[in-house]
């Protein structure tokens, strides 16, 4: 069954909020399995609401709306479902009466725009708003729902699980088992990911997807049948493949970002972390401190260095264990980068050296473009070489 989503109000549009309602009615509907095709936002117009509602339509099995049903003039989500819909509106006397009597307890005075929230396209059903005043519409047209929902993210949550999703659940029958899991890598780079990866790319179920957060790739794979001991094992056939692939270069899952992979490797030798850096100004320290405070030793932050070009920045990180002294187990040093400072387009060479009870190993990196993104993935990629290092495979 697909569902589309419609957020409505001109203040999406113009970033004055941020659409968290798309974010958690995507989420809900992906993981009751319900297929997403396409998410619009429109602003609050007549015509381009009743537009943007006739094309879903027109290509979804049921659509939501969100926003647009409050008391003032710019809020015509129920005008706009009329006009498709071609039905009259009418009013829920016994709502109006309550909004009556709250305005009154309130305020002391009835506000008549306010009763607007009482309206409601003939012959739809109304939903109960237990977080707030304006109603919701529930609409079979053709066999296709029709849903309007508040704009406000508390009142739509309640209203969305309590009362449109049993709708859609008893309108699609049981709804297929739809799972996806993210596997986290570090090492390659999208392109090269996406072609190391080719022919598992071409498969529609399970499907795969790639998403790009600074130096790290996360594959997304997606599984649906009836089933769900075949929905884990289509994942972890997937996953499997993905790491025969990858190898060393796949570091978690889902919710294991670096710091929890990190930690959970010192937690099994019972060791220390701490950070020399030259380069990122205390930043890697930051990073796993804020997460790892138990683990964390120490972090010693250098003036920046800006190494001349060419000069050897493995041989520079390794310096800087040798010469400062971190009470850690596991020491992470950073070193200068080497690159032109006028050229925000020039590869940047960070060196990162990890120092272990096992030995010290260290590696340079190669970063395009200007210091700011050098820094940035210098911290990822020296919290990736203590892990390797850790685990014995840098």
């Amino acid at each position: 069954m697909i569902v589309e989503v419609i957020a409505v109000g001109t203040e999406l549009l113009i970033g004055q909020i941020i659409n968290s309602n798309v974010a958690f009615l995507g989420s809900r509907l992906h993981d009751e399995g319900f297929d997403a095709h396409f998410q619009v936002t429109v602003g609050d117009n007549l015509d381009r609401m009743t537009f943007a509602i006739e094309q879903a339509l027109g290509r979804a099995d049921a659509v939501i709306l969100t926003g647009g049903i409050g008391p003032t003039q710019d809020d015509v989500t129920r005008e706009a479902i009329c006009r498709v819909t071609g039905r009259a509106m009418t009013r829920d006397l016994e709502h109006e009466e309550k909004i009556r009597e709250r305005l009154m307890r309130l305020r002391g005075e009835v506000n008549v725009n306010t009763l607007r929230m009482a309206d409601y396209p003939e012959g739809a059903e109304t939903m109960e708003n237990r977080k707030g005043v304006a109603l919701g519409v529930a609409l079979d047209q053709g066999g296709k729902w029709i849903f309007a929902m508040p704009g406000v993210p508390t009142e739509m949550k309640v209203m969305f699980d309590e009362q449109v999703m049993p709708r859609l659940r008893a309108s699609a029958g049981e709804p297929a088992i739809l799972k996806s899991r993210v596997v986290r890598t570090w090492g390659y780079g999208e392109s090269a990911v996406a072609e190391k990866l080719d022919d598992l790319y071409a498969s529609s179920n399970p499907s795969i997807a790639f998403l790009i957060d600074a130096s790290e790739v996360r594959i997304r794979i997606t599984a649906k049948d009836d089933d769900e001991a075949t929905v884990d094992a289509m994942l972890d056939r997937v996953d499997d493949a993905i790491v025969a692939k990858l190898g060393d270069a796949v570091f978690g899952r889902d919710d294991q970002v670096i710091e929890v992979v990190l930690i959970d490797s010192l937690s099994r030798k019972n060791w220390t972390f701490g950070t020399i850096e030259q380069f990122t100004a205390g930043a890697v320290g930051a990073r796993f401190a804020n997460v790892g405070p138990a683990h964390f030793a120490e972090s010693i932050g250098l003036r920046p260095v800006r190494l001349p070009e060419g000069a050897d920045t493995q041989a520079a990180a390794r310096q800087l264990l040798a010469g400062h002294d971190c009470p850690a187990d596991v020491v992470v040093a950073v070193s200068g980068v080497a690159g032109d400072p006028s050229n925000p387009n020039t590869s940047r060479t960070v060196g990162i050296a990890v120092r272990t009870p096992d030995g010290v190993s260290s590696r340079e990196l190669n970063i395009l473009g200007d210091d700011e993104r050098a820094r940035q993935f210098a911290n990822t990629g020296a919290l990736h070489g203590a892990r390797l290092a850790i685990e014995g495979r840098w």
